[in-house]
């Protein structure tokens, strides 16, 4: 969270439970979970807009699918990583495109690239980085949750 983000703190002030504030994920570390004393869920999504859709599709898109009483889990298929990838210290969502049984990733995976979600119809979830391992090669199967049509 930021130096001006004073979110916790206001949720703090109105007797909210605060359950997280921020989240060991790439992106979208900022993203704050808290119950407020009226029984009511808040999510509170971080500012760099990819960063707000990827939070968006793992938190709060399962709650309200358990809400209306659907199956909050998500559709996860295995697709093989097409390019090669440095490994971050946490676990990384990046964007891309399934068609035809392959995946291309969506260009820049930078937060504040929103065009990186205009096609995306799929986040691969690449492990975090170890003392052992810091890259995943390309062809690596890995888990990508499907987040538009395929």
């Amino acid at each position: 969270m930021g130096e001006c983000d004073h979110i916790k703190d206001a949720l703090t002030d109105i007797g909210a439970t605060v359950h997280f504030g921020r989240v060991h994920m790439k992106p979208g570390k900022p993203t704050t979970f808290a119950t407020l004393p009226s029984g009511q869920l808040f999510f509170g999504l971080p500012g760099n807009p990819v960063s707000a859709m990827v939070t968006y599709k793992l938190f709060v898109l399962p709650a309200l699918k358990k809400w209306e009483g659907c199956d909050p889990e998500p559709n996860i298929i295995k697709v093989a990583l097409p390019e090669t990838r440095n490994l971050d210290p946490r676990p990384e969502y990046i964007r891309g495109v399934y068609k035809s049984g392959s995946v291309q990733l969506t260009g820049s995976q930078c937060s504040s690239r929103l065009l990186s979600m205009r096609s995306a119809n799929v986040l691969l979830k690449l492990p975090p980085r170890t003392d052992t391992v810091t890259h995943v090669e390309a062809g690596t199967v890995v888990d990508a949750m499907v987040i538009g049509k395929l």
